[in-house]
């Protein structure tokens, strides 16, 4: 470590090396034993911590105009959200809000049909190419699933 150093982490971490990064105290402990303006420099620093501890500390109280936006703000929220049980349409609108938090959801949802489209026009583009068995073996699939998608909560 050097002088540099060592100032810049007094100045981060106050004069007490208890204070510091465990990784920084020991080369810091070997920079003080060694170099007389490190020492000046942490003696300099204790007394600034000393003045900063007995400085009394400003009373900040929040103004009641911030209170009242805070107090609005909790109150709007969606009763929703403090359902953990609710539906999966509730689920779903969160999802969305969430997805497009500035509320100009139009060119993001026809991002999104345009490709859903193009998804479905490839896979039905590929249906020709199926001989009966595996178009059979398709359907089942659809079959199987399509309770799962149905089910509500």
């Amino acid at each position: 470590m050097n002088l540099e150093r060592f100032i810049d982490l007094l100045d981060a971490y106050g004069a007490d090396l208890d204070h510091w990064p465990q990784s920084e105290q020991a080369a810091a402990t070997t920079l003080l034993s060694v170099q007389p303006e490190a020492r000046e420099a942490q003696r300099r620093a204790a007394m600034v911590d000393a003045l900063l501890l007995r400085a009394p500390l400003p009373g900040i109280e929040p103004s009641d105009a911030l209170r009242q936006r805070v107090l609005a703000q909790v109150a709007a929220l969606p009763a929703a959200q403090s359902q953990p049980g609710a539906g999966w349409r509730v689920q779903v609108l969160e999802a969305v809000a969430l997805l497009f938090p500035t509320g100009r959801s139009l060119p993001q949802f026809a991002a999104l049909a345009l490709a859903l489209a193009i998804g479905v026009s490839a896979g039905f583009a590929n249906i020709g190419q199926f001989d009966a068995q595996e178009t059979d073996l398709v359907t089942v699939q659809i079959a199987s699933a399509a309770p799962l998608l149905l089910t509500e909560e």
